[in-house]
């Protein structure tokens, strides 16, 4: 708990420390270790939050929150292209000599890829924090790997990398309510589904358009399974423009701009009549 507690900035330590160490004390005690592992994440990402002031009553803070289910679903249509990338590479990694760095660099992709099924079926610290230590080995063995380094790993990995973050550190009282939250078989076959979308073009390539498939559908998925109570919060221009961000920089990256971006562009009038209803409510839904 030292450990957790020197994260936060020394004047929120003093003043708090003593609090939040009895509040883990009390949660942790006799839990599982999921739970254990979930409120550590918890506390980091709170005096990550506040290391960076980052807090749900200011305005930078509310549009984190606002963009952060969009940022979820990019990052799950990236590390699905990074598997797909690495099941192919495994086809000649046994003639370069290079099969374990790819087995390892995909490993960090797919515990990633896990982490957004979670985070988008109702475990969000657990599922962005999961997605973000993916994402951060998968890019250090990319800056390690010969032939690539450090520039190709920030063009490749790293608009996933802070897209991810922009997830973490989404303030936990702003969080998207994912609900109903969905039973382990429910994961179980969201997970199940996610592999079989991120394999088949693996085995079976796909020809234009069709291709776009393995980038249009999951996006479809994920903006169905996050609801439009996140759209809810799309109330600005501002708003709107950064929950487009995610989707435009993984679509750059992964060859599918169109396919990321008109399922979004579909539902945006949906957001602009909620959000203007919203607004008509009075000071209750105030704006982003």
């Amino acid at each position: 708990m030292n450990a957790l507690l020197r994260l936060y900035p020394a004047s929120y330590r003093r003043e708090f420390g003593d609090e939040i160490a009895d509040a883990h004390r009390e949660a942790t005690d006799g839990a599982s270790r999921t739970t254990r592992m979930r409120e550590a994440a918890d506390i980091a990402g709170h005096a990550l939050r506040m290391r960076l002031g980052l807090g749900s009553a200011g305005r930078t803070g509310r549009l984190l929150a606002a963009v952060a289910p969009f940022a979820v679903i990019a990052v799950g249509v990236y590390t699905m292209f990074l598997t797909r990338l690495t099941l192919s590479a495994l086809r000649i990694a046994d003639r370069t000599g290079d099969i374990g760095s790819v087995v390892l660099t995909g490993a960090g992709g797919a515990a990633a890829l896990v982490g957004v099924v979670l985070a988008l079926t109702g475990r969000w610290a657990l599922g962005t924090w999961t997605a973000l230590a993916g994402l951060t080995a998968s890019t250090a063995l990319q800056i390690l790997r010969p032939g690539l380094g450090l520039e190709f790993a920030m063009f490749f990995s790293g608009p996933a990398l802070l897209t991810a973050l922009v997830a973490v550190l989404c303030p936990p009282d702003l969080r998207p309510m994912l609900r109903p939250r969905l039973s382990k078989a429910g994961v179980v076959a969201a997970l199940a589904g996610t592999a079989v979308l991120t394999t088949a073009p693996t085995l079976w390539p796909l020809s234009y358009p069709l291709n776009t498939l393995p980038a249009l559908l999951p996006t479809v998925a994920g903006l169905l399974l996050v609801g439009r109570q996140v759209f809810a919060r799309l109330r600005t221009a501002p708003a709107v423009l950064l929950a487009s961000l995610p989707f435009a920089a993984i679509g750059v990256i992964v060859g599918a701009l169109d396919a990321l971006l008109l399922p979004l562009l579909i539902a945006l009038p949906f957001a602009a009549v909620v959000g203007i209803r919203n607004r008509r409510r009075g000071p209750a839904a105030s704006s982003m």
